[in-house]
């Protein structure tokens, strides 16, 4: 097989084409590159948007928890209980000095006997 310039120009052709195509790949790749780096910046702004508005909703579900603990032992049976049997008490004790108050008003009556004598 003898080679020609047809041949020769055939070769420096397809090295040509070979070079572009390499030079188009290069191109996109950097692009491609590019576009994606630009996506990773932003999924990362948006997640850790959203992974701060999740510990925010954690930490209000954690607070109600908790302020809901509160209300169900305040209202819970043996709590109601021990309240009214307190006020029960305190009731009673109030209606026995009543009664000792309104003794000694009676007893004492508005009159002062005269000191300056």
């Amino acid at each position: 097989m003898e080679l020609t310039s047809s041949h020769a120009i055939q070769g420096i052709m397809v090295l040509a084409t070979v070079a572009g195509g390499y030079a188009v790949v290069k191109s996109n790749l950097a692009r491609v590159m590019g576009d994606l780096e630009d996506f990773m910046k932003r999924y990362e702004k948006q997640k850790s948007i959203f992974d701060a508005r999740l510990d925010d909703a954690e930490s209000q579900r954690a607070v109600f928890t908790s302020q809901i603990d509160v209300l169900k032992e305040i209202n819970s049976v043996s709590a109601l209980e021990h309240r009214n049997r307190e006020i029960a008490t305190l009731q009673a004790e109030v209606k026995v000095l009543r009664n000792q108050v309104e003794h000694l008003n009676n007893i004492h009556n508005g009159n002062h006997p005269d000191t300056t004598k």
